[in-house]
Formats: structure tokens, sequence, C-alpha cells
């Protein structure tokens, strides 16, 4: 059927509704109903009302080319004729509207031009004569993602979805967005390539105006060595861009044992999604599924005991349980060899899309047995349509992407939930190292490698680039080699100082920590923190207590004291309380550091602390994870010692409540100490009237009462770098809470409180 040729001043999306509508037209224009009816061929996707009509006017183009093959049958069929339809033209508006769809970073555009689909959302089966999305389901996390998004506005900062795959972590992104930022410019680069220039293009929108959002979806293509740095981040808050990312946990894990990536995620304000929704979201979804009369929801929900709703709409469980079944005689067990060489590479560090030919290749060491010829596998055409046939209408266990393939995620994490997933063969790691023909592919490889405890495939990977001189490869390889090969660790650490890198220096400083050569480790720490490392200058600002002078102990045989009174205190098993005057001088102490930080957010306002920068004292000596918080945050700190100092006068112990006072705390003990050992007569003066104590500024006792533990000071450690963050092994195991800058001032408990409404002293 000949069709006109759309205007070019279109844009693709455009030329696509204006072809359709033309050939529409030349068919006696056909209603919906008859597109639908004319699409049910079977063994093809089958189209609703609702995408048709969305096509033809523009809003958005079928999701796959499976999709848009059945549009083109359902027409030949209107049309009485099959072949009609000008594939070729078709096509080739239908490949340039995809690239579009994949917006660069140079076309920003408003958050409402964005359908979740374009943005990464899992397509659940589709439907006759219903949208191809299920409605949203608010979940449980919905009002904390869109608070922290809206918060971070016109002021910049990071919000990343953390959670399992298929979680709906993107789904839930893309809702806050459409909540909070409607008309919000987003940029969504397709790769790390594309960052630098994102970055500019953020730049470029702020100085005319217009703050965006930038948009990361599985944000382990994002981030890491070659990835996202900290100057770039740091050019896109000043930018007032928000960064909005999604990632999976098992990625989580592997990044951050990269330095780059876990400085930039240690800035983020981390929320979880729940793979497994919640009593309140089940109801939720009830209603929904009733009133909007889905079926896929209500399915799902009988589901939901052992799945995620999310997870089970985008068909991840069924694909698995195909997976699973399939290596058996009469199955597709060169099929699911196929697919398991995919998730085995995803395992080994290959992100990217990979070639048909190396799936093929390295699928023939996979097949399950050690003699192929019993299982008798399929012949590798039907192998290859069962691993790459869109199942369920929703999805496949190949994806196409670019040039290639790639396994669905889900099933990539499904393989690494498993209690104890299996090593990696060599054949894999080799053709993943051949693979790896990019900088940024080498370094991922090698994250992989160090997750499964494999440094001799690490050195494979970086080796070559380390011994050209790339820096970043030196200190990956320090890192890799950290528990099996201390001296080897050594060795590529000082090769990268060499060159003057701070990061490798307290690297190398963390090297002596963990075999216990502490003088050696503070060595480095220095030598980082006087080329600028943040974490290693903060680590001579912890906090502590200056030694006092203490009578001697009377000699032993010594009667001085009568044996009443020794008695006395044998018979008292009261708990030890601090003096009066030790509280005096304390709350002496909270009062001057809360007046010193006052003065300090009054000359200093929300500015950014640098290393090697002259800072505000008090601010200045917090935790480096503290030094990029707006004038807001400083503002509660210094709330914190008041609210201390409050309870003194009212006759209580101190008993911080949240983090920041924990910290605050233990500022006020230093400084305290260093009353009594420098400042007696002061001291003298406020203490006018108490009784003095044998315990009186006994604070080495102070703070082992005052506080439940020292977690806090953890963070002037630069060999527990990130443990704030709650996918941190140490912080998992000690189940370790509250240590996010943004959670300093969260109640630890809810009737620990403090009044909402107290204010600030000023």
């Amino acid at each position: 059927m000949p069709s006109s040729v759309p205007a070019p001043q279109q844009s693709a999306r455009e030329q696509f509704s204006s072809l359709l509508q033309e050939t529409l037209r030349g068919l006696g224009r056909p209603t919906l109903v008859n597109i639908v009816r004319a699409s049910r061929v079977r063994g093809t996707p089958h189209l609703n009302k609702s995408s048709v009509s969305e096509w033809r006017r523009g809003v958005s183009i079928p999701e796959t080319h499976d999709l848009l093959e059945t549009l083109l049958l359902a027409l030949d069929r209107i049309a009485g004729k099959r072949g009609l339809m000008d594939r070729e033209q078709w096509l080739s508006i239908y490949a340039a509207a995809l690239k579009e769809a994949r917006t660069g970073p140079s076309e920003p555009a408003p958050v409402r031009d964005w359908t979740a689909m374009e943005l990464g959302v899992h397509r659940p089966q589709l439907l006759p004569n219903a949208p191809t999305l299920t409605p949203y389901v608010r979940r449980d996390v919905d009002a904390t993602v869109e608070l922290a998004l809206s918060r971070l506005l016109g002021k910049g900062g990071m919000v990343l979805l953390t959670g399992d795959s298929a979680a709906g972590k993107t789904r839930t992104a893309h809702h806050a967005m459409r909540t909070a930022a409607l008309d919000s410019m987003l940029l969504a680069p397709q790769g790390s390539v594309d960052l630098a220039d994102t970055v500019d293009t953020a730049v470029s929108l702020s100085r005319r105006g217009t703050p965006s959002i930038l948009w990361l979806n599985d944000a382990e293509r994002f981030l890491g060595t070659h990835g996202l740095t900290m100057q770039q981040f740091r050019r896109l808050r000043s930018a007032r861009t928000v960064v909005l990312a999604t990632l999976r946990d098992t990625f989580q894990q592997q990044l951050l044992t990269d330095g780059v990536a876990a400085d930039v995620m240690n800035l983020a304000h981390e929320i979880r999604v729940e793979r497994l929704w919640s009593s309140a979201e089940l109801s939720r979804a009830a209603e929904v599924a009733t009133s909007a009369r889905d079926p896929r929801l209500a399915e799902a929900l009988q589901a939901s005991t052992d799945h995620g709703i999310a997870e089970y709409l985008a068909a991840g469980p069924q694909l698995w349980r195909e997976l699973q079944q399939a290596p058996r005689v009469g199955g597709n067990p060169r099929g699911a060899a196929l697919v398991h060489a995919a998730i085995d590479l995803a395992r080994a560090g290959i992100s990217g899309a990979i070639t048909r030919d190396a799936l093929v290749d390295l699928h023939e060491k996979l097949l399950p047995g050690s003699n192929t010829s019993l299982l008798t596998p399929e012949p590798l055409d039907r192998a290859w349509s069962w691993a790459t046939e869109a199942r369920y209408g929703a999805t496949r266990h190949l994806i196409p992407v670019d040039d290639g393939w790639q396994a669905f995620d889900y099933l990539v994490d499904a393989v690494m939930r498993a209690t104890a997933p299996a090593p990696l063969p060599q054949e894999v790691w080799e053709t993943a190292l051949e693979l790896a023909v990019q900088s940024h592919q080498r370094h991922d490889v090698a994250l992989a490698a160090f997750a499964n405890d494999r440094s001799d495939v690490g050195e494979r990977s970086l080796g070559p680039l380390a011994e050209a001189g790339d820096v970043d490869a030196m200190r990956a390889l320090g890192v890799l080699h950290r528990r099996r090969a201390p001296k080897r660790a050594k060795v590529w650490l000082k090769r990268a100082i060499a060159t003057g890198d701070a990061v490798s220096m307290r690297l190398l400083g963390n090297q002596y920590v963990f075999q216990g050569q502490r003088g050696r480790a503070e060595k480095w720490y220095r030598k980082a923190a006087k080329v600028g490392d943040p974490k290693s200058e903060a680590y001579f600002n912890e906090p502590g207590i200056y030694p006092q002078p203490r009578d001697k102990e009377p000699p032993e045989g010594d009667l001085s004291r009568s044996s009443e009174e020794l008695s006395d205190e044998e018979d008292d098993d009261r708990p030890w309380q601090p003096s009066a005057r030790t509280l005096k001088v304390l709350e002496a102490a909270l009062d001057i550091d809360c007046d010193m930080t006052y003065d300090a957010i009054k000359e200093f306002g929300g500015k950014a602390i640098r290393p090697r920068k002259f800072g505000p004292f008090m601010l200045a000596n917090l935790p480096s994870q503290t030094w990029q918080q707006g004038r807001k945050w400083r503002r509660k700190f210094a709330r914190c010692y008041d609210d201390l100092a409050e309870d003194i006068r009212a006759g209580r112990l101190p008993s911080p409540t949240c983090t920041g006072e924990e910290m605050a705390l233990h500022m006020a003990l230093q400084s305290a100490s260093a009353m009594t050992l420098d400042q007696m007569d002061f001291v003298e003066e406020i203490c006018v009237g108490l009784p003095e104590s044998p315990d009186d500024f006994d604070w080495a006792d102070c703070k082992d009462l005052l506080f439940e533990d020292h977690d806090v000071l953890w963070l002037y450690w630069p060999w527990m770098s990130g443990v704030e963050d709650p996918a941190d092994p140490v912080n998992r195991f000690a189940g370790i809470a509250y240590l996010r800058p943004e959670e300093w001032f969260e109640p630890f408990s809810k009737d620990k409180a403090r009044a909402s409404g107290r204010g600030h002293r000023r």
C-alpha cells in the first residue's frame, strides 16, 4: 500500500504517527476495535486499544519489533492482502523513533514527555483493550521518595533507589518524578560514555535558569572508576541537578569496593524498595485490581506469598521456572545453555550487549552433563528461538540490546540470590576477558573477579592497563589483592602513589591497619591529608578525651582511709554517676560548643567544606561525610548541643536520642576534658558552691556511661569508609543504623524523640 512521505521536520515519533494516520485513512479509517481484532493471530502478541491509540496520536511507539510486526500484520489483514505495508519504510522510521525515544544528553525533555517504558520499566503481559502498563499501586516508600526528590529539586543531590531486580524501583522512581517534578527537564544518557556531555548539558540548563534531573536507571552502568566522578557530581550539584538513580543489590555490593563509586554513593539519599510487598501494599493492589478490573494484578496477587507483585508482572518467576526446567531430555538444554552463558557473563562483569557468536561459542562448554550426546540437545536454531522469543507477552530470557543480547536481569539476580551460586567456570572468565576490550569493561570484569575471589583474573584484566600507566587500574589492583596477596597490593598502591594519587595513599594506610601496623598507617594518612584526601584529613579530627592528671593511688597497705569508709564503698552497689561538678563543666562545654557552631554557620553558611582549605572549626572537625551538608542540616546539628545541655539543666544525664546528639556529646566531652586540663580557673568559677568529689572530671568513665556504643566514631576511620551505607558488609553484620548524614537527626526510638517545636537558640 503506498503511503505518503512524512515531513522531514517532524520528529521520528511524529513521523511514525503521521505514517500510521495516513495508512489508516487509506484503509477507510478502521476502528480501534477492528485493529485489535485483526491483531489476534496465534503466536503473536495481541494489541490493545489504548496502545494503538497512543501510537496513532504520537504519544508513544510500539515498545518492541514484535509489536510493530503485529500491527503491520493487522493492517494487512484489514486491507485483505498480506504484504501491502511498505515494511522498509516502517522499519526505517521505527528505528529512528526508537533511537529518538532514548533521548541523548543533548536532547533533554520535560518529565511529562517520558513514559515509564522509555525509562526502563519492565513491560507486563499485554491484554486486549487494556493499557500497556497495569495501573500504578502506591508503594510504602512512595512518600519518602517523593519527599526526598522534592527537597533536592532546585538544590541538587542524589536519590538512589536500591533493591532486587524487578522489585519496582524504576516505576517507583518514575511515579515520584511524575508526582513531584512533572515539569522538570530530564536527561537520560545511554551509558557512561555520554556522562561528560550530559553534565555539560545540565550545567548549560542551569545557567539558563532551568534545573534538571539526571536519570541513571541501572546505575551500575554509570558508576565506578570510568563512570560518574566526584568532580562531575559536584558540578551537577552546583548546577542544582538532581541525580535520580536505581541500583540492584548485587551490583551495589560490587561497587562498594570501587573507591569512586563508593564515594558517590555515600552522598546519596538511599531508599530501599522491597521485592516482597507489605500487607498494606497488597491491600492497595487488591483495591486497584478490583476497580481497574485488571486480571494481571489479580493473578500477581495470587502469587504474592512467594513473589513480589512487580517481579511477577514482569514474568520474572515464570521465566526462571522455565529456565530451571529446560535442561532435560526432550526439553531445551541448548537454549538453557545459551541463556546461562549470558547470565554467567553478566556475573563476570560483562554488562553490555553480547554478540550471538560469543554466546554460541560459550554455550557449548556449559551444556549440562559429561556426555552431551545422551542429552540430545535441540538444534541451534530452535534453541535460539526458545531463548529469544517473547514469553507471556512481557519479556524473554535473552533481551535484544543494541547490536547484541543480554540475559533478563531478573535471571541474573535469581542466580545470585541462590544460597551458594556455583563458581563461574574458567571458560566464562576467558570469554569475559576477550569481550572486555575497553578500559571500563576491564574494570567491570576486575570488580566481578574481586567479588568471586579470583584475583588472578583481576590481575589479567587490569594488569595491561596498569603497566601502561593507568592509575585507576593500579589502585584497583591494590584493593583487589588486599586479602590474598597483601604484598602485591602494596606494590600496586605504591606505584599509584608515585603518580601523586592521594586515594592510594589512604588505601595503603588501610592496608597497614589491616596488618596491625597502625603507626605506618598514620604516616600514610598524614601524607594523603596533605594532598587533599578528605577522609584522611578527617581521621585526625576524631574527638577524644585529653588525659587528666589524677591523684596517686595510695600504696598497697596504706591505711589512711578507714575500714569504715572502705566498707561503705563495698556495700554501695549503686551505678556510677558523674559528679555535680563534672556535669556542670560538661553543660558549659555543650553551651560553648553550641555557640561556636552557630558562629561557624553564620560565617560559613551552607558552603561545602574542602580539604586543605580553611574551614569553620566546629564544622570541619566533623566526619568528612558531612562536609557537603547545607545550612539547615548544620543548624540541626548545633541544636543537638542545646538539647543535651537542657538534659543536664533539667537534672537528667545527657542522653543522646539520635546520631547527631551522639556526635555533639563526643565533641563536648573533648572540650570539657580540655577545660579541666588547661582552664581550671574558669572551671572553679563555674563550679562555685558545688561539692568536690573524688570522681570529679572522670571523662573516660563519662564516655563509657553516657553512650550505648561508639559506632558514630567509625565515620572518622578511613579503613571503615562506606560503613554508613546499609549495604556495607560491616554495617549489615553489626546492625548499624542512622549513620548517613541525612539520618543523623532521626530519633533512635519514638519514645525518646525530642519535642518537634523546640526551635533553635539563634
